[in-house]
């Protein structure tokens, strides 16, 4: 069986999660007898890995409803966790999910950022609260009231729901980086400073998703990183679609004397082969970065695509292939990322 369906199979509930959930329904229950229907609950995940983004989540869960195995998402198994954040995407009354990048905890710090990551939810809210209940961190700014429980993951439904949807998509999101930059081990730690990725760090330097004000006692001087323009493009594009719900399949899979394929990701029930190239504004005089693929690589790209699909038995999956074009400023910053379908 794969970890796929092994992660879909219902969960086991036991007396114990049904005890526990009727115990963590009281607060938000005493909350309803003082007037408030809409309570969101907020939570975070990562303000301690050396990688990655602060994801936080923001979750209103309906009245009288039951999502039996809520808790603190770091005390479920993987299993647990993935089969409620289905439940809850799908069930809750709303739900959602705002991050902060590794670039902005290094300019603004990470209480900070995990504090603008919560606000950012809560304001994503398709239906807005009337109260928030946060685990651990004082919001001001809102128009609503905002309490702050210590340990609320632990003892309040909403928010434990909202650690749930927090800790899967930090999980989802560093699955896919451990498929651009592999030598770190993202996929096992999660960007968390582990023995394996500590030494990592050392040896091969920090990545463009690596917290470098995290990175002090790690290397003598995190900053002096090289620049490369190619890796940082690809860097770019990767952060681009996990934003928009891609998952990274493959980075750089290639057919030896056939081609190679920048990206090879999924996206609900689609297989996207994406090939990513970047132009500077010197070169939009010669057509610009539109103009950069050409015939024959495309064929070759969608050679080196039909063996992976073979490869992975998904000859009968839809595929879309798309072209990234990355404009970029002089300094190699980027100004805009344009999807264009070839064939």
């Amino acid at each position: 069986m794969s970890l796929d369906a092994k992660l879909q199979r219902p969960i086991r509930i036991s007396q114990r999660d049904i005890d526990r959930f009727e115990e963590m329904a009281k607060y938000e229950s005493k909350l309803r007898e003082d007037g408030y229907s809409m309570i969101a609950g907020v939570d975070e995940a990562g303000r301690g890995p050396l990688a990655g983004p602060v994801v936080a989540a923001a979750c209103i869960l309906p009245e009288g409803e039951i999502f039996y195995g809520l808790n603190d998402s770091k005390k479920l198994t993987e299993r647990r966790r993935e089969a409620l954040y289905r439940e809850i995407r799908r069930r809750a009354v709303a739900w959602a999910v705002a991050m902060v990048s590794n670039h902005e905890i290094d300019r603004i710090n990470i209480l900070e950022a995990t504090k603008e990551a919560m606000r950012q939810a809560l304001r994503s809210l398709p239906t807005g609260p009337d109260i928030a209940v946060i685990d651990a961190v004082a919001l001001k700014g809102l128009d609503y009231p905002v309490l702050v429980e210590k340990r609320g993951d632990a003892r309040i439904n909403a928010v434990a729901a909202a650690s749930v949807l927090a800790k899967v998509t930090r999980d989802h999101m560093m699955m896919s980086w451990n498929a651009v930059y592999p030598v770190y081990g993202f996929s096992s730690h999660k960007g968390y400073g582990t023995r394996e990725h500590m030494d990592a760090i050392r040896v091969h330097g920090p990545s463009p998703i690596h917290r470098i004000s995290f990175l002090g006692n790690i290397l003598n001087d995190p900053r002096k990183a090289y620049f490369d323009r190619g890796v940082h493009i690809e860097h770019s594009v990767a952060d681009d679609l996990i934003a928009r719900g891609h998952t990274i399949l493959e980075h750089r899979y290639a057919v030896q004397q056939i081609g190679e394929i920048d990206f090879i990701t999924s996206r609900k029930d689609t297989i996207y082969v994406i090939e990513c190239k970047g132009r500077g504004p010197t070169s939009l005089s010669f057509g610009g970065v539109d103009e950069t693929l050409m015939t024959g690589q495309t064929e070759r790209i969608r050679s080196v695509a039909l063996q992976w699909l073979e490869e992975h038995d998904q000859m009968e999956a839809q595929v879309e292939m798309l072209f990234a074009a990355v404009d970029t400023g002089r300094s190699g910053e980027i100004i805009n990322i344009r999807y264009m379908p070839f064939s």
